[in-house]
């Protein structure tokens, strides 16, 4: 999702910069950041893969363990312990297990549904 006003403030000034400006694009503070600014920012659905093992009772097919784990009693929460653990034990980050792909603009519904991220709320 965009926004329409995007008002220099003393927020885009940097210790490096200009402090009547925005750092990035030099517009001065209460312009409009230019059209091509990192500071103008836009809301974005994404898609986050996340391929780990888990271990799970010998018995278990792939269409029950599915529904266990997106429809059963489990909370996807405690996969964030178990990615926390798996950083301990390898010397490494997440980026070799993680994939993400771009579905679209956000939307305000989109926002409100899935955000934690407000485009009416980003610094400028």
């Amino acid at each position: 999702m965009k926004r329409k006003d995007w008002t220099v403030t003393k927020e885009a000034a940097r210790p490096a910069g200009l402090p009547d400006r925005c750092f990035y694009c030099d517009a001065l503070i209460g312009e409009q950041h230019k059209s091509d600014c990192v500071m103008r920012c836009k809301t974005v659905v994404l898609d986050f893969t996340i391929r780990t093992v888990f271990s799970v009772p010998e018995d278990w097919d792939g269409d029950h363990i599915t529904k266990v784990y997106s429809k059963g009693s489990w909370c996807a929460d405690n996969l964030l312990g178990e990615l926390i653990s798996r950083n301990e034990c390898v010397d490494g980050c997440l980026c070799d297990i993680v994939t993400v792909k771009y579905i679209r603009d956000a939307t305000k519904r989109d926002e409100k549904e899935y955000g934690m991220t407000f485009i009416d709320k980003e610094e400028s």
